[in-house]
């Protein structure tokens, strides 16, 4: 039997002179999946890469990216075999620090050490987003560590790999849900909890039809801001009266806009943090909505 093929639509660049956020945000912009998106970093160099199954669309996937002309991002294409496309990227991942207390280590390298007083977070990151390493997923874990005991129970929106439930039930939360409207990201979600010891119910559907019990402490939602501005009612309302909403996933320039439409009787702002390309927001649930 033949073995499977998959094409990688790959680009590399100086981690410190190309701006990867920026990077993210115009691939997203010219209609590329950025949740199926590969990224590996390693003696200074970084690479984003998908992965496709067929020649032609790898091919128009390259064409959208190379009229992006992105100055010192180089573009490749490249042909790989099922047992290379499926292991062969995983080699210039490394671990590396999300928050003060935890240390994301790479699934497949389980046995390397961390750094003293930091906490190793186990995660497998193939077809899922939210490995850490985006300022989307960290500001929201740092958050949710600086909450560490003052929640009891916690909801992820739109889960990825399932880092923000995994430092959710390390930081205390007793109870913890998680959904993702993609089934690719929830298997690997369910995964990530299951190689560091937890556990928590994690579904597949989507925001619209996501339905809650009982309204949570904390909610995260990493989604962008269209998806933010559109189903702001829904996120509020899977909050309990005086529990915490965090949104992130926000391009600094969509602030004034995504600030706007949460500007709801029920919602005070707690706080706005910002980084080189992104920014999170905290809101507090009025307990007399």
């Amino acid at each position: 039997m033949a073995s499977k093929v998959q094409y990688e639509v790959g680009m590399q660049f100086p981690s410190s002179v190309v701006a990867g956020e920026l990077i993210r945000s115009l691939l997203a912009g010219c209609g590329l999946d950025i949740s199926s998106l590969v990224e590996a970093t390693g003696k200074g160099v970084t690479r984003y890469s998908f992965y496709i199954p067929g020649l032609k669309s790898a091919e128009r996937a390259a064409a959208r990216i190379r009229a992006l002309r992105l100055d010192g991002v180089r573009l490749y294409l490249k042909k790989h075999r099922e047992s290379d496309w499926l292991s062969g990227w995983k080699k210039g991942w490394r671990p590396f620090t999300l928050t003060k207390r935890f240390q994301v280590v790479p699934l497949w390298q389980a046995d390397r050490s961390v750094p003293a007083g930091k906490e190793p977070i186990f995660i497998e990151t193939t077809n899922a987003f939210g490995t850490g390493l985006h300022e989307t997923t960290r500001f929201v874990a740092e958050v949710i560590e600086g909450m560490a005991g003052k929640f009891d129970s916690f909801l992820d929106v739109g889960t990825g790999t399932g880092i923000l439930t995994v430092v959710a039930l390390k930081c205390g939360a007793g109870h913890a849900a998680a959904f993702d409207n993609d089934p690719a990201a929830v298997r690997v979600a369910r995964d990530n909890l299951r190689a560091n010891h937890l556990s928590c119910r994690v579904t597949v559907a989507d925001v619209r039809r996501y339905k809650v019990r009982r309204p949570f402490d904390l909610v995260a939602a990493n989604l962008v801001s269209p998806d933010l501005v559109e189903f702001r009612h829904r996120l509020v309302s899977f909050v309990k009266a005086g529990g915490t909403l965090v949104i992130s996933g926000i391009s600094l320039k969509n602030i004034p806009r995504v600030k706007k439409a949460f500007s709801l009787p029920e919602l005070s702002l707690v706080k706005v943090v910002r980084g080189t390309e992104w920014a999170a927001v905290s809101y507090r649930v009025q307990s007399g909505r």
